[in-house]
């Protein structure tokens, strides 16, 4: 009788049927490590795009306002520190070492999408000018030549800090106190340091895309996203 009942039960709401089926099959497909670097290689390509478009609107508009200092004129260049500077463009990688699973990385990577679109709106609606440079005190080195293919306009808020204290943010609010997480906090106020001794940033731009990483992390991540180990 019970069986009976199941059976017709089965054949009376399909559609339920179908979506209870759609959401079991769901739950167990396995994570696709692959699925999700292809998702981070469009969104590298998308963020260049929007980069040099909104760089391109500043340059046309000129910058609405001036984000420098007296502190500014202090700091001295360090070549050296590029090399820690080009560690920005690939520390979003360190999602893959926080969690790997779907649960997660689809909200870590929207949280970016988010807070990076935001702050190419911001570029492009309130141009900031970055600082000035003086290639002849940079000596035609590697400062020079990042200066030569990167924009002055894409300057506030600096998204070249923003994105590894959230990296980071995200590791405290996941991992804890853990050997990632303490990589990330290092790396990343070294990051920030790095865009002021390449004359790529001013302070104020710094402390802005710090802000920034602090909202979004506070807005998006109000507790631990996934219980899973790994």
């Amino acid at each position: 009788m019970r069986r009976m009942i199941c059976d017709h039960t089965a054949h009376s709401f399909p559609l339920r049927n179908a979506i209870f089926y759609r959401m079991n099959t769901e739950r167990v497909r396995p994570f696709s490590l692959r699925r999700y670097v292809l998702i981070m290689l469009l969104c590298y390509a998308g963020w260049v795009t929007l980069y040099y478009t909104t760089a391109w609107i500043g340059a046309s508009r000129g910058p609405v306002f001036d984000p420098s200092l007296p502190i500014d004129a202090t700091f001295p260049i360090v070549p050296w520190t590029f090399f820690i500077y080009l560690l920005a463009y690939v520390i979003v990688l360190g999602l893959f070492v926080i969690r790997r699973n779907a649960q997660f990385l689809n909200l870590a990577f929207s949280s970016f999408i988010v807070m990076n679109l935001g702050a190419f709106a911001l570029f492009a609606l309130f141009p900031a000018q970055g600082p000035e440079r003086d290639f002849a005190a940079e000596g035609g080195g590697v400062i020079a030549l990042v200066h030569l293919v990167d924009s002055r306009f894409n300057a506030f808020p600096s998204l070249h800090v923003a994105n590894p204290w959230l990296v980071a943010f995200l590791s405290l609010k996941e991992r804890g106190f853990s050997v990632p997480s303490m990589l990330f906090l290092l790396v990343a106020p070294a990051i920030s340091l790095s865009t002021m001794l390449v004359r790529q940033h001013y302070l104020l731009d710094v402390l802005g895309g710090f802000a920034l990483a602090v909202l979004t992390a506070a807005i998006v991540f109000p507790r631990k996203i996934s219980s899973n180990p790994w």
